[in-house]
């Protein structure tokens, strides 16, 4: 996976977002492996078109069982709330309407942080906020990461 490209490509086609998840957490620190980019899109027509421009140039399809046929994102369902597990030329992306708590890209602009992941400069939900969610969440693998990100932020000069 070239999580670098991918959100470069993102950048470079101009599509408003907010890096989330592991890679979001490894940017500020975090000492563990992602194997997928997970965004929260702005759901706009004028956003959701550039996003799928973005797709068409990197290959994107939607994750299938082995033997299906591929199927492209499409603007009806980009507009929503759901989760879009897609594969790229890049590396597999997930493509969120919403997280945890219904938050969808402007709820989460308040809590992001400025960053570069390569060469491309992205909006990363503060490791805060992810923190926050993991601690909610029912899932043990969220859960299990609490201590991880709770080392990270006490480990950061004042």
């Amino acid at each position: 996976m070239s999580a670098a490209r991918l959100l470069q490509a993102l950048t470079d086609g101009e599509v408003r977002f907010v890096v989330v998840g592991g890679l979001a957490a490894v940017a500020q620190g975090a000492p563990f492996v992602t194997f997928d980019v997970d965004v929260v899109h702005e759901r706009s027509v004028e956003n959701v078109r550039r996003l799928l421009g973005v797709l068409s140039g990197i290959g994107a399809v939607y994750v299938r069982d082995p033997g299906s046929p591929p199927i492209a994102p499409r603007e009806d369902l980009l507009l929503g709330e759901g989760h879009h597990v897609l594969t790229t030329l890049h590396g597999r992306l997930d493509v969120l309407g919403r997280i945890e708590g219904g938050r969808g890209y402007d709820d989460l602009l308040p809590s992001t942080v400025e960053s570069r992941v390569g060469d491309a400069a992205v909006r990363l939900l503060s490791i805060e906020t992810i923190l926050e969610i993991k601690r909610a969440s029912p899932r043990p693998k969220d859960r299990a990461i609490v201590p991880l990100l709770e080392a990270v932020i006490r480990r950061r000069p004042s």
